[in-house]
């Protein structure tokens, strides 16, 4: 196990210096060469979910699909350097997991033979993660899966949930990405609708420019850009509901809609000391990389928003 130390100037009109000691225990984790673009910050671990088949069907919402995904993306991270392109892995979700490598943090998959835990022993326990990241996901979570979730992100967690239009059911077991993510929020043992929000089973593809208006949300308006538009091929909407969380937030709604609590493309929320985003379609995310006969599309570069709004999401979810 060795020890690195950087210290690095903050540029970006700051005129202070920050230091951070990171642990090396694993031959794959970020180097310090990869932390070279972007603003340099502290670094964070991701977990990106594979184990509710989000390679089902013609789905491939993972960093790196090879024969099966496991947990750490091949070639290693620690070989990616700022010109390193997105097909450097084979998954829809690689050029996301490659931008936060570059930005000097660490991606890992939870693998379809891991668990989902909170609070024990185990090297993939969420405890051990800043951000956990499920593309919509097929099979729906265990009742001890919905009651780790919830504790990670009531306990200061970051969650990114990304769901898909109603019927996208990838392995035909009767649960679509809708219904699972409505069943873990009123289906579990920790709280009822926590986050303050319902996705709605709904299809529609549309693109809008119809955002919140202020400067100050730093998931529209953060370190990567401007997020000026969203396109939805085919996703769901979103309900808001303030009345059960105070601080839920719509961030982008359908181009004729009013900024309320419905027709919502977009939004946040936080609940305890942990912090949620969740989108309505898992195209936006989509890199065109994939397993060998899966149809993709490259939402993430279709329009340059899409990988903005992500990558600032997952900033603000890491409290950075």
């Amino acid at each position: 196990m060795k020890k690195i130390k950087i210290s690095v100037a903050l540029l970006l009109g700051l005129s202070f210096l920050v230091s951070c000691e990171t642990e090396n225990t694993y031959d794959n984790t970020s180097s310090s060469k990869s932390a070279t673009v972007n603003a340099i910050v502290t670094p964070k671990k991701f977990l990106f979910d594979a184990k509710k088949a989000e390679t089902a069907g013609n789905a491939d919402w993972v960093l790196d699909a090879d024969t099966s995904p496991q947990r750490y993306p091949t070639p290693l991270q620690n070989t990616i350097t700022t010109t390193t392109p997105e097909n450097y892995w084979k998954g829809a979700l690689s050029a996301w997991g490659i931008a936060l490598v570059k930005m000097g943090h660490t991606v890992e998959t939870l693998p379809s033979t891991a668990s989902i835990t909170y609070g024990g022993t185990g090297a993939q326990d969420l405890k051990n993660y800043d951000v956990f990241v499920i593309d919509e996901p097929n099979i729906k979570f265990t009742t001890a899966e919905k009651t780790a979730i919830m504790n990670f992100v009531k306990n200061g967690g970051g969650l990114f949930m990304i769901s898909d239009h109603t019927g996208s059911d990838r392995n035909n077991d009767g649960f679509d990405s809708v219904k699972i993510w409505n069943d873990l929020m009123t289906n579990n043992s920790v709280k009822s609708n926590p986050f303050g929000f319902s996705i709605n089973s709904n299809t529609f593809s549309e693109t809008t420019s119809n955002r919140l208006s202020t400067t100050t949300n730093t998931i529209l308006n953060g370190a990567n850009g401007i997020v000026t538009q969203l396109k939805f091929s085919a996703g769901a909407s979103i309900t808001l509901s303030p009345t059960a969380n105070s601080t839920v937030q719509g961030l982008i709604w359908r181009s004729t809609s009013t900024q309320g609590n419905s027709n919502v493309m977009c939004a946040s929320s936080t609940y305890g000391t942990g912090r949620v985003v969740v989108i309505g379609d898992s195209s936006p995310a989509d890199d065109g990389t994939g397993a060998t006969g899966d149809t993709l599309y490259p939402g993430w570069t279709e329009l340059a928003s899409h990988s903005i709004l992500h990558l600032n999401a997952s900033l603000w979810l890491a409290k950075l």
